[in-house]
Formats: structure tokens, C-alpha cells, sequence
């Protein structure tokens, strides 16, 4: 059959035609018809390629880039608040909640005589409170929704709120925003196929109009012997000027093509990268958008006790991601890195060597830069422990136009570590001293010297972590010494049979330089809780109600201000309804 109405068969006299064929035509003359006809078409294959995939053989778990959640307690396990995070996130977190990575999920490993089928949901809210104002905002400042299903070689991933998105630091290093993400994994005996797509907007109460979208196709072969995986992000920001409505937008895309093996098992590994970007600083003008590429060749390992990784890496001059995150542009480089691991011993050894001006534009000159490190520990004994570590750079100039200085500067740093542990106590020492030199001048640039005690106890369920730190830092070109002083005490643990766990961190800092009328002294706290609710059905995640504060007052005497932060969080997290 013929579409067209100048090529369609026309009946034949005297010559009985079948009705299928008449009513054929009489469709063909209609163009929306045929479209629908191609598309129920192009729908009934897509259908049976989907269809063809999901039967493939009984699944094994699959890795996943998401992070995994803590498995689901047995009726008759006790409830335990989860293990408290890192200081820093937790302080992070406090400020401004971050969004929450997706759910992690996996193929279902399909035992024999149970139920396949399996979901899992996950709901997230926190509230602002600000004791300043007579009025709260109830507009929640960070939500999240997830759903998890999963059964025999699939599983599904829907989830709607504050995401965070995270690819290769060459694409999009990480992004956080208010939108919606859809993840489909399959997969047979040790092969899997992942496909993500997501849509994101600015963060919540954000001054820009931002859009994100994006997707991601993985593949992985042989048990993650080989793994090849496809990013295409697009974005835009509008552009605001004062007084005047949005004049245009920026917009920028970019392609990425990533490609690792492992054959080896970890013995030798391999990945490669290469990134295409487009950048348009504003749609309105007549200015093309710019484009140029990034690449990157990885290669590494281990063997025993002994580890070795090679890395080569480029990025154009005018590579550029909307985010404004991503690689240094216009670098050019290798780094080779070896270390291996005693009874006693340890050592790493890095080696680097970097250029700018890639395209030996004449009109500037290349700078080079020459880096090695050496980082040693050794455990003395049981109770002590010591680390050093030596690093050397050199930045060298050449090919100067007229017009430019010639540069040549050597920087030295050297630090140190060592721990003493005794019983309940952990005593800690660090010191370490730098200095810049301009080798053509013969002159030292700046210095800095540092010391710091550590110190950590822990009993009972509660660690004090006490520190005080001291530094100076020296510019010889200014005849400046400016001296910094820090005292922190950080407090954590669990109360109630393990059931509430708690963080208190609070910490101030002094800065001098001698100067009459200048320095700055920041006073800061943070403080986290955690406690675990009652568990809605047993086949539920147990929601958690937490509780995060933070204050921060910066007195600038140079700049006679002084600021002050106070923020509260209460956030439901693990609460499962959809």
C-alpha cells in the first residue's frame, strides 16, 4: 500500500475490488488518520522492544549511581535512630537543607518461592521557623517524594521534589533544584540498562528563573566489566535587568560520551570521557552561541598492596557549563600517581604537569605548572601514629608577548600529624609551615605557619571532640602579619536506649593584623537532633523527627558591621505516602 492520493490504486472496471481495499482508501485520502496509524505503530514498537527487554533472564542486583537507603528493620528489630552524619554535613544541612539523593534501588534478586514484586516510598518535608517574625512561613522549605518498584530483571524510580543531579564533574558536577526525575533499570545475569530522565527549576524562593533538564542512558556489560553511558543536559537562566522586564536568557547544552572497562577486576581499569558544550550568554543578541570540547583518560589500579592510577585531561578555552561549575578551562595535562602500603608503612607519590593557553594564542603567554607530592604515615605502634606529607610546585612562564613579565615561582609546604591513643582519649597534634618564593626577584612573596591540638574523647555513647588551632600568615610585598585564632568544642551521641541521636557544635574565631581598627571575630553554633517516630505499617520505612539549628555573628571591624544569622529547622523524614 501506497500513502498518496496520486499513487493510491484506483479500482479497476469490471473488476470486483474487496471491500479492505476500498475502505484502505478511503483512509489513505485522510492525512490525520495516517498519522494516528503511524504513531499506534511506532507505539506498538516501542511497546514490544520494552516488552522484549524485561525478558530477559532471572536478575541479579545491579549497581546503581543513587545511594542506597538502610534496609528496610524486620517486624521484630528494634528501632534505632540512624547513624549520626559528618559534622560538616550536618552543619551544611542546617544552613540550607540539601536536596536528598534518590532512592537507591536495584533488580530484584527473584528468590525461589517468594513474591518478586516489591515497592518502597519515602516522603520528606521541613518547615522554617523564625522566632523574629510574628508570622512563620508554612511554605515548606525542602519536600521530597519518592516511589520505588521493583520486580523480576526491572525496576521503576519516580520521584518529585528538591532533587539533586549529579553526572561526571565535566557535565554537571552537581545541581539541586525543585522538579522530578523517572529511572527505568533492567537487566539480565550480570548485564543491566539504566535510562533516567529529569526536569528541574531553581531551588525554593530562588531569585532566577532557571530550567534544567536532561537524560541518561547506561549500559553495563559483564558484571560492570564494561560500562558506556550517554548524558545530554540542557538548561536555561533568564536574565534580569534592573528596572526592566527579562531582556533574554542564557542557555547552555551539553553532550557527554563516557566509556570504562575493568576486565582485570581492579587490576587495570580504564575509562575514557569526551564532553561537547554549547553556550549562549544571551539569546537575544546576535552572538553565536560557543562551542569546544573536554576530554579525559583515566587509567589506574592495584595490585596487592601497591596502587597506581595515570591521568590525562584537556579542556578548550571556551568550554563552558551553565551551571558556571566544571573544569578549569583551557588546561592541558597528565598527572601520574603510585603508593603502596607496608606492615608499618605507607607512602603516596603524585606528579603533575600542567599548561594553560592550549590553542598557543600569541597574543599570551603559556604558563606551566609543576607539582609533587609525597605523603607518608607510619604507625610507631598500637598507640602512636604519625603522618608527613611534602609538597613542591613551580609555575614557569614562557613564550611572552610583548607587554608581559616573565614569572617564575616556587612554592614549599610541609606538614605533619601525629596521634596518641591512650584508653578512651585520642590526642592529636598538627602542625605545618609553607612559603612563596619569586625566583627571578629572589624574594619570599608570603609564608604561613599553623599548629593545632585535637583532641577527641568518647564513653558511654558521647564524644567530645575539643580543638584549638592557631595560624599566621605573612605578605612580605605588603609588610602585612595577620594572626588567626580558632576554639571549637563539638558534642555527639545517642540518649533514650540509642533512640534520639544528637549533635551540638559551637566554636569562635579571632582574627588580627596589628592594624588599629581592623580584624573580625565570628562566633558560630550548630546544633541537630534526631528521633525516630512510630513505624505506620511494618512493610513502612519508620519516619524520623528531626530538629536543626544553627547561629553565626560576624563582627568586621574593618568594615565597622556586625551580622547576625539564627535559623531552625524541624524536617519529617521517612514518612511513606503517595
Amino acid at each position: 500500500m501506497e500513502v498518496g492520493g496520486n499513487s493510491a490504486h484506483l479500482p479497476v472496471r469490471g473488476r470486483k475490488e474487496p471491500l479492505v481495499r476500498r475502505m484502505r482508501m478511503r483512509e489513505l485520502s485522510n492525512p490525520e488518520s495516517d498519522r494516528r496509524s503511524i504513531l499506534r505503530w511506532g507505539g506498538l514498537a516501542a511497546s514490544l522492544a520494552l516488552f522484549l527487554v524485561a525478558l530477559l533472564a532471572p536478575a541479579r542486583p545491579a549497581s546503581s549511581s543513587y545511594l542506597e537507603l538502610p534496609p528496610i528493620p524486620a517486624a521484630s528489630a528494634p528501632q534505632t535512630a540512624a547513624p549520626s552524619p559528618p559534622a560538616a554535613s550536618a552543619s551544611q544541612a542546617a544552613a540550607s537543607p540539601a536536596p536528598a539523593d534518590a532512592v537507591g534501588f536495584q533488580l530484584a534478586p527473584a528468590p525461589r518461592d517468594a513474591e518478586t514484586a516489591r515497592f518502597r516510598s519515602q516522603f520528606r518535608a521541613e518547615y522554617p521557623i523564625e522566632p523574629w517574625t510574628a508570622l512563620g512561613d508554612l511554605t515548606p522549605s525542602f519536600v521530597l517524594q519518592q516511589g520505588e518498584y521493583g520486580g523480576r530483571g526491572y525496576a521503576v524510580l519516580a520521584e518529585m521534589g528538591d532533587i539533586r543531579i549529579k553526572q561526571t564533574p565535566n557535565t554537571l558536577n552537581e545541581a539541586a533544584g525543585r522538579g522530578g526525575r523517572f529511572a527505568l533499570l533492567t537487566g539480565n545475569s550480570g548485564n543491566t540498562a539504566k535510562l533516567e530522565t529529569f526536569a528541574a527549576s531553581g531551588q525554593h524562593g530562588a531569585t532566577h528563573d532557571d530550567l534544567l533538564v536532561g537524560a541518561t542512558g547506561e549500559l553495563s556489560l559483564m558484571g560492570d566489566s564494561a560500562r558506556f553511558k550517554t548524558i545530554l543536559l540542557s538548561g536555561r537562566r533568564s536574565l534580569y535587568s534592573e528596572g526592566r522586564w527579562p531582556s533574554g536568557a542564557e542557555k547552555g547544552d551539553v553532550l557527554g560520551l563516557v566509556a570504562a572497562v575493568d576486565p582485570f577486576g581492579g587490576r587495570l581499569a580504564a575509562e575514557a570521557e569526551i564532553d561537547y558544550s554549547s553556550y549562549d550568554g544571551d539569546t537575544t543578541d546576535e552572538t553565536a552561541a560557543t562551542r569546544d570540547s573536554a576530554r579525559r583518560l583515566k587509567v589506574g589500579g592495584g595490585w596487592g598492596a601497591s596502587r597506581y592510577s595515570a591521568l590525562y585531561e584537556r579542556t578548550g578555552p571556551r568550554y563552558r557549563l551553565l551551571t558556571g561549575c566544571g573544569p578549569e578551562r583551557d588546561t592541558e595535562g597528565v598527572s601520574l600517581g603510585f603508593g603502596h602500603a607496608f606492615e608499618l608503612h605507607s607512602f603516596d607519590v603524585k606528579l603533575s604537569r600542567y599548561n594553560d593557553n592550549t590553542e598557543k594564542n600569541d597574543l599570551s603567554p603559556r604558563l606551566y605548572r609543576y607539582e609533587g607530592l609525597v605523603d607518608y604515615h607510619f604507625k610507631v605502634f598500637s598507640k602512636l601514629q604519625l603522618s608527613l606529607q611534602y609538597k613542591k610546585r613551580f609555575v614557569d612562564s614562557t613564550k611572552e608577548p610583548l607587554g608581559y613579565l616573565p614569572k617564575e615561582v616556587e612554592e614549599d609546604a610541609v606538614s605533619g600529624q601525629l596521634n596518641y591513643l591512650t584508653g578512651r582519649w585520642d590526642l592529636g597534634l598538627r602542625g605545618g609551615v609553607s612559603q612563596r618564593t619569586d625566583k627571578l626577584h629572589r624574594q619570599r612573596e608570603s609564608s604561613t605557619e599553623s599548629i593545632g591540638f585535637l583532641t577527641k574523647f568518647s564513653a558511654a555513647g558521647v564524644t567530645v571532640l575539643p580543638d584549638l588551632s592557631l595560624k599566621r600568615v605573612t605578605d612580605y610585598s605588603s609588610s602585612q602579619r595577620t594572626d588567626q585564632y580558632a576554639v571549637n568544642l563539638g558534642l555527639n551521641g545517642t540518649l533514650l536506649e540509642k533512640r534520639l541521636d544528637y549533635e551540638v557544635k559551637g566554636g569562635y574565631k579571632q582574627e588580627r593584623t596589628g592594624v588599629p581598627g581592623t580584624g573580625k571575630q565570628v562566633v558560630g553554633a550548630k546544633v541537630r537532633a534526631a528521633y525516630p517516630l512510630a513505624r505506620l505499617f511494618k512493610w513502612f520505612h519508620p519516619p524520623s523527627l528531626g530538629v536543626k539549628g544553627e547561629f553565626k555573628e560576624i563582627n568586621d571591624r574593618g568594615a565597622d558591621s556586625r551580622e547576625s544569622d539564627f535559623s531552625l529547622l524541624i524536617s519529617l523524614d521517612g514518612g511513606n505516602f503517595l
